[in-house]
């Protein structure tokens, strides 16, 4: 099985290789179409193939899991014998290689389905020089995994010696959320390639004899909601994994590659914010066509933090050499970025709708550019902090890493300005006439009503501002449901954007956590916030060959009881090394949560305990699935038009493609 996986690698990179060099090819050739459109077809079946043996080689590595083959080295590192049926499939990912094969399987089944039939895209018998560079571009960034997977991953690499048990899967990624994580952010990782091979198409083929026209844009926008749709369940699947695994009570640490994951999805948005504000401003046209392929490069950047040791971070994997070989990778994706919005500048305008004159509106173009302007710095600013460790040690040999501290207050002020330029682009949006105005001074009536009873309640001027934007935007959104109004934004994007709003407001109010730590022995208690914490048990309970031990904690409040169970888990040895990880019990209310998490056993026979009472987490978690289902509806719903390409194949497409081309359509 390990000879047949390395065989079956290497095609794949020599497949990608002939694809890659077809479409350099059609290119070249592109004056003689019959010729081109034959070129142009063997190197998208070529494509087709590739994607179909990368499937196997998965298939392959999953049965060589399950089955134990420990000849392998990743088997041997991350599985063993006694590891459950449904932790040895993610076990597969859970190591440097298969976590690259992964995506490199993603990447190559979703640019091998894309480029079968460019979506979108009206003037395709005019854009054949479009069609060849996409596909040179995206072949190469093909051929670019295949490379890293040959030469330095090598996920079938056998051991150097006869084994009969396995190393097994860290106890902190048996969880359930672990094992959904890593392929959804990874779809998401793949769909930003898309964005990233159009737009540098679309720069570098020959616009001046053949205009797309807005096709480009469509198929941009629709790749973008797909990647920010999959990113964010990515990353709320990890929060979701950090705030029940690893017993520290939360959900975002500022971990180095948690806030690698953070900037493609700003960068995204802002990407998509541009393309929307393309209908009524044409100086968006040139930050689409700059910001829609960095997701895709900045991806890549969060893939050379985990596997380059150069940043401190739970999420890394051991060091390799695997990290000079994505730096060159990074650098040539880089390039042709660089390339390409050079020659952005010089992408024919077109004409846009004059705005009304004489009535008052609000310059939805101007709110737009803001919104992205925030955004990008935020992004930066997240980013620059990120490897201040590295740049400080490069300039002055300081290693001072920023705290979480400093980042909560940027993603505060850059949160509230946010809502605030929502609530305004939901203005925006409302009919030219004399009710425009009464509606934004009842609106601002209403967040001003809001901040005046929040401030004399509380006395506390910024939670006060805060709130009183937060209800003035939440109003503007919900006045175009209450008064029926049809504009130009959709039913899909204002549920992401109450989604956003509620997001924020829960994640404001989530830091605002209790917690007291303690000693108790059976019968005692301590309080917090209301909640009255009582030992009442010690238990002991095995499961399979996992032992769980830890304190009954029973929880009261005004009628409420609720028995806590939060247990250290201790797993079998492998090879004499000890394993364990803490468990954490949550009790989820309308409001709070209760957070308990079992700390030790105290030199007198006590455990120790930390006990957390952290608001608005239901709430919080609520808003992440309204996100994800407000893009989701954007990105998956509405008709679609069917085009198919006018320079014809030399042979009709077979069944599985044409069902695969009528999918992505």
């Amino acid at each position: 099985m390990s000879e047949l996986g390395k065989t079956l690698v290497i095609a794949v990179f020599v497949l990608c290789t002939f694809s890659t060099a077809f479409g350099l090819a059609a290119r070249l050739i592109m004056s003689r179409v019959e010729k081109a459109g034959t070129v142009l077809y063997w190197a998208r079946r070529l494509m087709f193939i590739a994607a179909a043996l990368s499937i196997i080689v998965l298939i392959l590595l999953t049965v060589a899991f399950l089955t134990d083959d420990f000849s392998i080295a990743a088997v041997a590192q991350y599985s063993s014998t006694k590891l459950p049926f449904y932790y040895k499939i993610s076990a597969v990912w859970a190591g440097s290689a298969g976590s690259l094969l992964l995506w490199w399987v993603f990447v190559l089944v979703v640019f091998a389905l894309w480029q079968s039939r460019l979506v979108g895209i009206q003037n395709l018998r005019e854009a054949p020089a479009f069609r060849a560079v996409a596909l040179s571009v995206g072949s190469g960034i093909c051929l670019g995994f295949s490379a890293l997977l040959v030469f330095i991953a090598k996920p079938f690499a056998a051991v150097e010696f006869s084994i009969d048990e396995g190393m097994g899967l860290n106890p902190l990624l048996q969880n359930f959320w672990m094992v959904i994580h890593p392929p959804i952010l990874f779809i998401g990782y793949s769909a930003f390639l898309v964005p990233f091979v159009a737009t540098l198409a679309y720069v570098l083929s020959n616009r001046e004899n053949s205009p797309l026209g807005s096709g480009i844009y469509r198929i941009i926008r629709r790749w973008l909601l797909v990647g920010i749709c999959f990113l964010s369940a990515g990353i709320v699947t990890g929060a979701r994994w950090s705030y029940v695994e690893l017993g520290w009570g939360g959900y975002w640490a500022h971990d180095p590659v948690e806030n690698a994951s953070i900037l493609p999805w700003f960068v995204a948005v802002a990407a998509l914010h541009s393309i929307a504000g393309m209908r009524v401003a044409d100086k968006f046209r040139l930050w689409a066509i700059v910001l829609a392929p960095l997701p895709f490069i900045l991806c890549l950047v969060g893939t050379f933090i985990t596997r380059s040791g150069i940043l401190s971070s739970l999420h890394s994997f051991d060091q390799s050499v695997m990290s000079s070989a994505l730096l060159v990778f990074i650098s040539c994706c880089l390039l042709f970025w660089f390339a390409g919005s050079i020659r952005a500048f010089f992408v024919p305008a077109y004409e846009k709708a004059a705005l009304p004159k004489g009535q008052f509106y609000l310059d939805k173009s101007e709110i737009l550019f803001w919104t992205n302007i925030i955004l990008i710095v935020t992004a930066a600013v997240v980013g620059i902090a990120t490897f201040w460790p590295v740049i400080g040690c490069a300039i002055s040999g300081s290693k001072f890493t920023p705290t979480a501290v400093f980042y909560n207050r940027v993603f505060t002020i850059s949160g509230i300005i946010l809502v605030f330029l929502l609530g305004l682009v939901s203005l925006s949006d409302l009919p030219r006439g004399h009710s425009s105005p009464t509606i934004i001074v009842l609106l601002s009536c209403i967040g001003l009503v809001c901040f005046g009873c929040v401030l004399v309640a509380s006395g506390r001027l910024a939670i006060s501002l805060a709130l009183g934007i937060c209800a003035f935007s939440y109003s503007s959104i919900l006045v175009k449901f209450l008064l029926g109004l049809k504009p130009k934004g959709t039913i899909a994007s204002r549920i992401a954007h109450l989604g956003l709003l509620l997001l924020v407001i829960a994640v404001g109010f989530s830091w605002n956590e209790q917690s007291v730590q303690a000693q108790l022995t059976k019968g005692e208690r301590i309080m917090l916030a209301g909640f009255e914490f009582v030992c009442d048990s010690f238990e002991h309970k095995v499961d399979g060959e996992v032992t769980c031990v830890g304190p009954q904690i029973v929880v009261k409040k005004k009628g409420l009881q609720k028995s806590l169970w939060p247990h250290s888990s201790i797993y079998p040895a492998i090879r004499g090394e000890a394993r364990s990880t803490s468990e954490v019990a949550v009790h989820t209310g309308l409001i709070e949560d209760v957070y308990v998490s079992f700390d030790g056993i105290s030199p007198d026979g006590g455990v120790v305990i930390t006990a957390k009472i952290k608001p608005f987490m239901l709430w919080l978690w609520l808003a992440c699935a309204l996100v994800i289902f407000g893009i989701a509806l954007a990105a998956f719903g509405g008709k679609r038009k069917h085009l198919r390409s006018p320079i014809s194949d030399p042979r009709p497409p077979t069944p599985l493609v044409y069902l695969c081309e009528e999918f992505l359509s």
